[in-house]
Parts: C-alpha cells; structure tokens; sequence
C-alpha cells in the first residue's frame, strides 16, 4: 500500500492553486482537524496507474472534513492566489461547500452519516468521520479515501482491487433502495470507464426495480413519486448527456433489464438510438424523448418532474404523430407552404417538432426543412412597404404577408 501512498500523493500535490499545501496549512492551524481526498478524481488517478488510462485535467476534486467545510473554504479562498475566479457556494442542509477557482470545482464535505427513511427520499444527516461518511459512498470504486496529513489511504471495502478487476459492486446491500439513481450512475461508469458490474450488484439492481413502486418504512404506504428520485435522476442523465454517451448508457441500462427505472415502454432498438442520437444533434430535450412513448404519459410526467408546457410539446407530439400516420397520402403531396402552415397554425413548439424528427418516419426531412429552412424564410414585403402600396393596417395585410411569405418559401423547390 506504502506504493499506492507514495503515488497518490506525488499526484495529488501537482493540483493546481497550491491546493494540497493549503490543506496542509489549514490542518497545521486547526488541532485534530482531518482533511481527506475522496471520490472520483482519487480514483481516476488509479484507474491511470493500472490501466494506463488517461483522464483529462481533474474539474471535480471532493473533500472530506472531520469539521467545518465552510471554515476550510474561506481559508482556501483567503489564501489561494494567482487565479481569476473564486467563488464559495454553501449548501447547509448536507454541511457542504462548492468552491469554483477558474473552471475547477471543489465539494468540501464535512464527514456525516446517513440514513435514508424510505426509497428516493432525502437522507437524515448526522455529523460523523471520515470512516463513516466513506459507508455512505455508491460504489467500492468511490470509498476509497487519502488522508492529506498522515497519507494514510482508507480502502475499507476493497475499491482499489475493483479498480484493478475493473469490476463495479455497490458499497452495500441497501445501496440502490437508498438512491435508485444509482442505476444511472452504474451505467454511466459502466459506459466511461469500461467497467463490469458484478452479479451481487446487477442482482441487486433489478430486484430493486421490480419492487416498483417502493414502500415508505415511515408510512407503509406504497410512494409512486418519491419527491427526491424524479430530481436525481435528472441530474444524473443531464451529467451523462454533457460529458458522456447517453446512447452507450440507455443500452447497458436496457441490456441490466432495469430500462423501467426511465420507462418501461422503451424499445431500445436501432431507430430508438438513432432518434436520441438525433436529439443530441438537435440540441433538444432527451427527457421528452425518453418519456415520450410511455403508456401513461400524466403519471411519467408526474415521475420526473416535467412542467406543463413540456407536457403540451409532448401531447403535440402525440397528436401530430397520429396525424401524420392516419393520412399519410396526404402528406405526400404538401409544398414547403403546406408544411410551414401546417406547423405554425398550430404553434408547434421547435421541441415537439424535434421530437417528430427524432422519431423517423415518411415525413422527418420536411420537419427538419422547416425547422433550419422554412421557418427563417421571410416576406419580401414588410407591413411598412404594403402600407406605402395602399394597404390597411390589419387582418388583410397580414394575411398578404404570410401569402408573399409563402411565395418565398416554394420558391425552394423550383430552384
């Protein structure tokens, strides 16, 4: 361990800003006081050093403090120089601090226990050590922890040997009915760092997932929408649709037999996975692509948090895909006009029009030409030039904009 030590702390010391020797003079002023690196940039920096796999430079480094997270953030912030940006974010309801320097991010932590009431909901937070708080971490590969002062390394449910096997266990038995989002998390870790998950692990999962919807231990009562899960998993695939593969991630999630966790009517086939690489392409909402094709769309809503106008672009979507379906020939035989009234008679919303898009089908490259051709396309004519020709302000010389408007628009198809 006495390598790994050694290892660790040669990397550690070369964060930028000074950091580790802040930390060490913090600890020097505060008597008893224990500062430890945790979390996912100690082990990327052992994923390099077994599998040679090179990360970028770290943008997340987490900390835990058997103390004041706070007091530890505004020693760093006074004494940190050379740099553009500091900024010290409190969230007191877990005694936690985010410091941005530049574009790095700091999570300073102080040390606490959890325990979780019920599936998904918010946990009770006690204050407690560094050994502790290491019990309440997601995966093996996750708890492993430096202590800045002694350089003692805390592995006390062998995440070094997973990292070495390469291999994704859950930290305990409870570990996915504590915070189903989990699933996500496994899979995007899966996906990242071309890791296997374990059995006991892939067991527990899908065992939790079929208990669905999950007993409260305060009430007995079965809880469709825990008030915390919905959020959670949000912000999980918000992170795996910025920084990873959102379409390796659905696969491993529906090859897990756990797709129900987003929703169980996905079919994750090839025309699904190009839709969503679609949406990505589109800049657009992948939440509405993943809810879209639910069997009850006002309870999927309801699970996720979704607003009332994106539950109106998803009730379009609906519609028009029904149209589109049931009169066919139609269609066929619209102009570029056709479409672009079609569309905005009804104020189609650009994310529902994504979403038929996304969906394939006859009719796709007419969305998408209307989307980055014909909506921009504009009326040679303004209402001040038909006013100087003789025309009314009013109903009629709107209606010889949009027709001037069309013109213009059909014009693409001669051309």
């Amino acid at each position: 361990m006495n390598d790994i030590s050694e290892y660790l702390h040669g990397e550690l010391i070369k964060i930028p800003f000074n950091l580790y020797n802040l930390i060490t003079k913090y600890i020097e002023s505060h008597n008893n006081t224990k500062v430890a690196f945790v979390g996912g940039y100690l082990r990327d920096l052992l994923i390099s050093k077994f599998h040679k796999k090179s990360f970028s430079e770290p943008l997340d480094i987490d900390l835990i403090i058997e103390g004041s997270s706070i007091s530890l953030a505004k020693f760093i912030k006074k004494n940190i120089v050379n740099v553009d940006l500091c900024l010290i974010k409190e969230f007191n309801l877990y005694n936690t601090v985010e410091i941005n320097i530049n574009d790095y991010k700091i999570d300073i932590a102080s040390a606490r226990k959890e325990t979780y009431p019920a599936p998904g909901l918010n946990p009770i937070v006690t204050k407690s050590t560094i050994k502790e708080d290491l019990k309440r971490r997601d995966f093996t590969i996750n708890s492993i922890a430096f202590e800045v002062e002694t350089r003692k390394i805390y592995d006390l449910y062998g995440g070094i040997l997973d990292i070495k096997n390469k291999k994704l266990n859950l930290l305990h038995s409870n570990s996915i009915s504590d915070d189903p989002s989990r699933l996500i998390r496994c899979a995007k870790y899966a996906s990242r760092l071309d890791f296997n998950i374990s059995n006991n692990s892939l067991k527990q999962s899908q065992e939790t997932v079929r208990k669905w919807p999950w007993k409260s231990s305060e009430t007995h009562k079965k809880m469709i929408f825990p008030p915390a899960l919905g959020i959670r998993i949000r912000m999980e695939l918000a992170e795996i649709y910025k920084h990873d593969n959102l379409n390796n991630v659905i696969s491993i999630i529906n090859k897990w037999e756990i797709i129900s966790i987003l929703n169980e009517n996905i079919k994750v086939d090839k025309r699904f996975l190009r839709g969503l690489n679609w949406i990505k392409k589109l800049n657009g909402n992948y939440m509405l692509y993943l809810l879209k094709d639910s069997e009850d769309l006002e309870t999927a809503c309801q699970r996720f948090l979704i607003n009332n106008s994106e539950i109106k672009m998803l009730e379009d979507y609906l519609n028009i895909k029904n149209i589109l379906k049931t009169n066919q020939k139609k269609f066929m035989h619209f102009s570029p006009s056709n479409w672009t009234e079609f569309i905005e008679d009804r104020n189609l919303n650009d994310e529902t029009v994504k979403l038929l898009i996304c969906d394939g089908g006859l009719h796709w490259h007419n969305l998408f030409k209307w989307l980055f051709i014909y909506k921009s396309i504009k009326s040679k004519k303004d209402g001040k030039t038909l006013k100087k020709e003789g025309w009314d302000p009013g109903k009629e010389m709107g209606k010889e904009i949009k027709r001037l408007r069309y013109l213009e628009i059909d014009k693409l198809n001669r051309n």
